[in-house]
């Protein structure tokens, strides 16, 4: 079953810095909660949400990588990831995304799939 994966239109990494004359474009989402979902390979991702912000980014990693992968981008600070392998340990981050510009990464969280 593969992941959820849509809208990707924006790049695949924020920006490591920000505009320093506007401090909403500083502000980072979180903390991110991740709980494992119901289902295997079911992974539900929650965080504060960020004003100004219109959307948001998410991206997953495996455990002990550094390649990321976009898997949405939404609207809402809720979502939940399926597809992912039983019993697997992956890890998330999400970025606000601003008019014109995406803000930094939130802290990276990982959670670990429940077994099949």
């Amino acid at each position: 079953m593969p992941i959820k994966m849509k809208n990707n239109f924006i790049k695949n990494t924020a920006p490591d810095s920000c505009d320093r004359n506007s401090h909403e474009l500083c502000e980072r989402p979180g903390p991110v909660y991740a709980t494992i979902g119901s289902l295997p390979g079911e992974i539900f991702l929650q965080w504060d949400s960020v004003n100004s912000a219109s959307k948001y980014v998410i991206e997953i990693s495996s455990k002990n990588s550094d390649k990321w992968q976009q898997v949405d981008i939404i609207k809402d600070p809720l979502y939940c990831i399926t597809g992912l392998k039983p019993s697997t340990e992956y890890c998330f981050r999400v970025a606000a995304v601003f008019p014109g510009t995406v803000g930094p990464w939130s802290n990276t969280v990982s959670k670990k799939t429940k077994e099949s």
